[in-house]
C-alpha cells in the first residue's frame, strides 16, 4: 500500500471519529449564558411573566476563532391575560454546529396559568409542545466504499444509513414556577415524551433535561424619584442567582449576580462543578460570564461575553458572545405588584 493510501485511510478514519463524535454532541441541548434572558426557552412558565406583551431576540455566537463555531438564533413572543390568569408564548430557534454540517430547527407554543397561594405566594405551573427538526450534510465525509487500492473513488456512497439526512420529530416539555416578591425557585423538563432522534430506523431517544433555577432579590437602595424614562433614580438592587441543569450524563451548574442601578444593568457568573472532576486530572470548570445592559423605556439591550477557563482555553477558541435585544410592550394597569416575578428579565 502506497503513501497516498495510507493518508488516504487516516483520513477516512479520522472523519469517522470526528462524525461518531458529532452524532453525541448533538443530542444535547443548546444552552445560553444570559439564561433569564431567553426567558420561554428556559422554562414555559415565564410565558406571559412581564404582565404585557414581549418580544425577545438573542444571538449567540461561540467559538468564533475556530472554522467549527457554533451559531444560534431565537426569536420568541408572548404575552399576559389577566382575565384568564393566563399566559401564551411561542419561540423559534435556530442552530448551526460544526461549519453548518448540523443544523437544527426547534419551535414551541407554551401556557401557563397563575396560581395565587396567599397574599405573598403564586405558583405558576405551565405545558409546552414543539417540533424540532434536525439536518445532517454528509457529503463532506468520506466512507469504506468510496476507496479502493488506489485511494478515494469518487464515487458517492452505498451505505443506505447516509440516504436520509433529516430527523422531524415533536416534543413535550412543562415546568413551574413559585415565587414571592422577593424569592423564586422554578424548575423545568424537556423532552418528556423522550423522542427519537435517529435519522436511521433505530433507537436513539432524546434524553430528559431537566433545569432548577432559583434567585434572591436584594434592595439595597429604594429610588424615591423617578427619571424622566419613569424609572427610580439611586436605584440599588443585587440578585444572587443559580442554575442547575442536567441531560443524560451531562450536568452543569451556573451561579452569580446580577447589580442594577437605575437603568443600568451588570452581571457576573461561573459555570462548572468545581467540587466534580471528569477525571482525576480534568476539573469541571468551564467559564467566567461577565454582561452589561441599559434599558430606555420599553426597550432593553443587554451583551455578555464568556471567558473560557477550562483546559479549552489552550486552543484559543475566543469565548462566546451573547447579544439580546427585547421590546416590552406598555404595561397593563391594574395589576398586582405580586404577580410580576422579581427575577432579573430587566423590565
Amino acid at each position: 500500500m502506497n503513501i497516498r493510501s495510507l493518508q488516504n485511510q487516516f483520513t477516512l478514519i479520522l472523519c469517522l471519529v470526528l462524525s461518531t463524535f458529532t452524532f453525541k454532541v448533538k443530542c444535547q441541548d443548546i444552552q445560553f449564558s444570559q439564561f433569564y434572558a431567553a426567558s420561554l426557552y428556559l422554562n414555559p412558565a415565564f410565558a406571559g411573566s412581564a404582565h404585557a406583551d414581549r418580544i425577545t431576540f438573542h444571538q449567540r455566537l461561540q467559538w468564533p476563532a475556530l472554522e467549527a463555531k457554533y451559531i444560534t438564533s431565537y426569536l420568541s413572543y408572548d404575552r399576559y391575560f389577566e382575565k384568564y390568569k393566563s399566559g401564551f408564548g411561542a419561540y423559534i430557534l435556530k442552530d448551526w454546529q460544526g461549519k453548518n454540517y448540523i443544523n437544527s430547527t426547534e419551535a414551541a407554543i407554551q401556557y401557563s396559568y397563575e396560581i395565587g397561594l396567599s397574599e405573598n405566594l403564586a405558583l405558576r405551573p405551565a405545558i409546552q409542545l414543539g417540533l424540532i427538526s434536525r439536518s445532517i450534510d454528509y457529503t463532506n465525509l468520506k466512507y469504506p466504499d468510496q476507496f479502493d487500492d488506489q485511494g478515494l473513488t469518487g464515487n458517492p456512497t452505498n451505505d443506505p444509513h447516509y440516504n436520509s439526512n433529516r430527523k422531524t420529530f415533536a416534543d413535550v416539555g412543562s415546568g413551574m414556577v413559585l415565587y414571592s416578591r422577593k424569592i423564586w425557585v422554578s424548575y423545568a423538563g424537556h423532552h418528556l415524551n423522550r423522542p427519537n432522534q435517529s435519522y436511521w430506523n433505530e433507537s436513539s431517544p432524546l434524553p430528559l433535561k431537566h433545569s432548577i433555577t432559583a434567585g434572591y432579590r436584594i434592595e439595597a437602595i429604594k429610588g424615591d424619584t423617578k427619571n424622566h424614562m419613569g424609572y427610580a433614580t439611586q436605584s440599588l438592587y443585587l440578585i444572587p442567582t443559580v442554575q442547575y441543569k442536567f441531560q443524560g450524563k451531562s450536568d452543569q451548574l451556573d451561579m452569580g449576580v446580577y447589580l442594577f442601578y437605575n437603568e443600568y444593568v451588570l452581571g457576573v457568573w461561573y459555570r462548572g462543578i468545581p467540587v466534580k472532576k471528569y477525571n482525576s486530572g480534568l476539573q469541571n470548570n468551564e467559564s467566567m460570564i461577565v454582561l452589561a445592559g441599559w434599558r430606555i423605556k420599553q426597550f432593553r439591550l443587554t451583551y455578555s461575553y464568556d471567558f473560557i477557563v477550562s483546559k479549552l482555553k489552550t486552543a484559543r477558541p475566543a469565548g462566546a458572545h451573547e447579544l439580546n435585544i427585547t421590546y416590552i410592550f406598555n404595561k397593563k394597569k391594574g395589576i398586582k405588584k405580586l404577580k410580576v416575578l422579581p427575577c432579573p428579565e430587566f423590565h
